[in-house]
């Protein structure tokens, strides 16, 4: 099913963008694209996937890794901690990498449903 997302992403509580797309709930799976990533969140194991032309993200609640597309490497990045909450068609994802200065939090409301796709 299709449904109305709404993105906020925060960094120390700065808002960095906020869009609104269209995203598909399959499987308890979350898929939507933003203008330059494909975002998944597993709604099961609280996982995370940013996916671009350069690179792939992916945190899971034991591990972060880094793939680079360009050079065919995935590397291991050591985060400090993740956060992942799921209730009343909200998330929010919060998590800081050891590179990152500051967390970055992730807010997603999940809308109405989507007959138009």
């Amino acid at each position: 099913m299709y449904y109305n997302i709404t993105e906020s992403t925060y960094e120390e509580n700065r808002l960095l963008f906020k869009t609104t797309t269209t995203g598909k709930l399959e499987d308890n799976i979350l898929t939507y694209h933003t203008e330059n990533d494909t975002i998944k969140f597993n709604l099961n194991n609280y996982s995370f996937t940013k996916e671009n032309n350069e690179s792939i993200l992916k945190i899971t609640e034991n591990k972060c890794f880094l793939t680079l597309k360009e050079l065919n490497q995935t590397l291991e990045i050591p985060y400090d901690y993740i956060n992942f909450n799921y209730e009343h068609n909200n998330i929010t994802f919060i998590y800081k990498l050891i590179s990152n200065e500051y967390p970055i939090k992730i807010y997603l409301n999940i809308g109405d449903e989507r007959n138009d796709i």
